[in-house]
């Protein structure tokens, strides 16, 4: 078959002679029988094929990819990310605060921000890479540590979580920048240095399961 090399202006001309544009043509097309279905049935339908019964755990190992119904259309993204994401419980496995993979995954979408989090900090004496995360806690791009009662974890792990809840009410005086709250977190880091010399944190372990918030 020769390509005709007129096809495209043919195919121009006659979408302009009917008065079709492409933005128009696609309010055309017909509407897919599965959005006809009510909106509750669709709902359990979402549920049972994106619902998981465990945690999906997320960590340098282990990234799952989004669900394909998630990348079919628009409204079914919207629909079904909406259960995907509010339903589910996301736990992230962290050594040491680096948190990269955890504030990634935040700033791709904001309902991946605000879903149901939680965390497995596992030897965190790191206070460059906490720092970062403090840092992304404080530009709203991430969730920070919030401490549960039904959390386990050592006096150096629940001191992290003291330290978000200071980051979280500095970020309420509007008058404060990041680099203002970095100089309170320093004095806050060489007193806690001073008491114990860990807080260096360059090795150790301090394991905690907490909330992300």
């Amino acid at each position: 078959m020769v390509d005709d090399p007129f096809a495209n202006d043919v195919e121009s001309a006659t979408a302009q002679s009917t008065g079709i544009t492409a933005a128009a043509a696609s309010t055309c097309m017909p509407e897919s029988p599965f959005l006809r279905i009510p909106g509750e049935l669709r709902n359990e339908i979402y549920r049972y094929a994106l619902l998981e019964d465990d945690t999906i755990k997320i960590n340098k190992h282990t990234k799952p990819a989004q669900p394909g119904m998630l990348q079919t259309n628009r409204q079914l993204r919207k629909e079904a990310g909406d259960i995907y994401y509010h339903e589910n419980t996301f736990l992230f496995g962290i050594s040491h605060f680096e948190a990269s993979i955890y504030i990634t995954w935040c700033q791709s979408s904001p309902r991946r921000r605000w879903c149901k989090t939680t965390a497995h900090v596992s030897r965190s004496q790191n206070w460059a890479n906490l720092l970062v995360w403090l840092e992304a806690y404080w530009n709203h791009d991430c969730g920070g540590i919030v401490w549960s009662e039904e959390g386990k974890a050592n006096a150096d792990a629940k001191a992290a979580t003291h330290l978000f809840a200071m980051v979280k009410k500095m970020m309420q005086r509007k008058s404060l920048t990041w680099e203002d709250a970095r100089e309170f977190l320093e004095d806050a880091h060489a007193a806690l240095a001073e008491i114990k010399p860990r807080w260096a944190w360059r090795s150790g372990s301090a394991d905690l399961n907490a909330r992300l918030q």
